[in-house]
């Protein structure tokens, strides 16, 4: 920590915490993505009271990620994310979902991989992202190039990061395509938010509120939850957005998530990594196709 001149000049200079470089780096890889952003509200009337009278508790994101995750699974083109001039298309669905956590004293964001999301239930993700919010962080170094690349300097990394980003294999290994961040948890309020995020589909979840909302030909108030879905244009057109968005609707509305998996194995905590940088810490094994 440095001061400024003089004797009391009257703030500190501070370096950038290690932990905050890695999201520079993903709004410096984000100014870069062709985002396309869609505002939904969807009425979680069903989902709300099944929510409530559940046996354990669920939260909120846990649902939307459950839910996000079958929409994707439904629609596996969108899996997907530019390498280069390739598009590697992901097997599993998998989701980033953002936490906060306490780190050294001050709130520190962190990324959970939700692995085989659309195979899991609600309660499973509720227990994950817990464990992720108030349980020892996890350390998952970097390897081989990419932990190279990570120790430069801030333009020479995100140089080297947007390189190296052109080869599938390394692009493979940055984590899922796919996330969900959550302001509903911070406020009561309602809105949307619009994230900056070098990912293919992210959906930032709102806060649910009672809105005014017409039901056979009567208004009625509802509870109603504002999602904020935004897709890398590169990677998925305006129709195959429109449908995934419905899709996750008729999830959403019908509460689908809730209900028992098809299949899906139980949680252990070796489904889960974290990772606070752009970089994921496994290679995840993908196949990739070109364009």
């Amino acid at each position: 920590m440095t001061a400024g001149r003089g004797p009391d000049p009257g703030y500190v200079v501070e370096r950038v915490p290690r932990d905050r470089r890695p999201v520079l780096d993903r709004l410096a890889g984000a100014g870069r993505r062709f985002q396309v952003h869609a505002l939904v509200e969807l009425d979680v009337s069903e989902a709300r009271a099944r929510i409530r009278t559940a046996p354990e508790p669920v939260t909120w994101t846990a649902f939307v990620v459950a839910s996000v995750a079958r929409a994707v699974a439904a629609h596996p083109e969108l899996n997907a994310r530019m390498s280069g001039s390739r598009v590697i298309t992901f097997d599993r669905v998998d989701i980033g979902a953002t936490v906060e956590r306490s780190g050294e004293g001050r709130p520190v964001l962190d990324i959970v991989v939700v692995r085989g999301a659309d195979r899991l239930d609600c309660l499973e993700i509720t227990r994950m992202l817990h464990e992720a919010k108030t349980g020892p962080a996890l350390e998952h170094p970097a390897r081989g190039l990419v932990a190279l690349v990570v120790r430069l300097p801030g333009p020479l990394r995100r140089t080297a990061l947007r390189l190296v980003a052109r080869r599938p294999a390394v692009s493979a290994t940055f984590g899922p395509a796919v996330g969900v961040t959550s302001i509903g948890m911070f406020t009561h309020g309602w809105g949307w938010a619009i994230p900056l995020a070098p990912l293919t589909i992210i959906a930032t979840v709102g806060a649910v509120v009672e809105r005014p909302v017409v039901v056979d030909g009567v208004v009625v108030a509802r509870p109603m939850l504002p999602l904020t879905l935004s897709f890398d244009h590169a990677v998925v057109d305006g129709a195959p957005a429109a449908r995934f968005v419905e899709t996750l609707r008729d999830l959403v509305e019908t509460a689908a998530a809730l209900n028992e998996p098809a299949a899906g194995p139980s949680w252990d905590p070796g489904q889960m990594s974290r990772k606070t940088s752009i970089v994921a810490p496994r290679a995840l094994r993908r196949s990739a196709r070109s364009s």
